[in-house]
């Protein structure tokens, strides 16, 4: 079945049968096998199943804020994935101690991975590894700017750190003025440390003067990122 992933219809299964995953690198060896399970755990009928599989996920294709072969294919399946009525699936994920749907938590592994992929000139990758992912910037940006402005507020959190991870892209740099006020009011605020650091560091990239922000953003990557960012 095909997910309307807010730019065009992508049926994931197929996503998920067209990738070698015997022939791309993964964190660990022997993983491979348990890649395809693992993507397609996140939409399980079970719950339980589904919050183990996403923090699998994050072991085998982004271990240690990593990039490996098998990173960008599995992150364009998680894009293809974002609509499913499943991932709204309860739990608490990550760093996070919130109680959050499971889709907020997938749009932040895609922002987490955004800036993994772009945050230094190599990557934390081989470079055809790192070149992939940057390759899907676009992808990552239009699935989450359908959720810019979601009812449920650590959704919206989620999709703004998304979205705003990737505008480091040159093609995509013509929609940072209209996510200055987004990230102001969005990411500034939220409870998650991480997210206010970003804010201001997005604002420090883009030379936007930050402006009022929290005195927490003022003491460095303690309150959230640091060289390797804590998600």
């Amino acid at each position: 079945m095909a997910i309307n992933n807010g730019s065009e219809a992508i049926d994931p299964w197929a996503l998920l049968l067209e990738a070698d995953w015997s022939s791309v690198d993964h964190c660990c060896p022997n993983t491979a096998p348990a890649t395809p399970v693992v993507l397609a755990g996140l939409l399980d009928d079970d719950e339980d199943v589904q919050r183990t599989a996403l923090r699998d996920l994050g072991q085998l294709v982004t271990h240690g804020n990593s990039i490996y072969g098998a990173t960008a294919p599995a992150a364009r399946f998680v894009v293809a994935v974002l609509g499913h009525s499943r991932t709204m699936t309860l739990g608490v994920y990550f760093h996070e101690e919130r109680r959050r749907p499971m889709r907020a938590a997938l749009l932040q592994w895609l922002g987490d991975l955004a800036f993994d992929a772009t945050y230094d000139e190599d990557g934390p990758g081989e470079p055809d590894d790192v070149a992939a992912v940057r390759a899907i910037l676009p992808l990552i940006y239009e699935a989450a700017r359908s959720y810019l402005f979601d009812a449920d507020l650590l959704i919206r959190e989620a999709a703004v750190h998304a979205a705003a991870t990737t505008l480091v892209a040159p093609e995509l740099a013509v929609h940072i003025p209209e996510f200055v006020p987004l990230v102001r009011s969005t990411l500034s605020t939220s409870e998650y440390r991480g997210y206010r650091y970003l804010a201001k560091r997005c604002l420090a990239t883009w030379s936007v003067e930050p402006g009022p922000l929290p005195d927490s953003l003022i003491s460095g990557p303690e309150d959230g990122y640091s060289d390797d960012p804590p998600f």
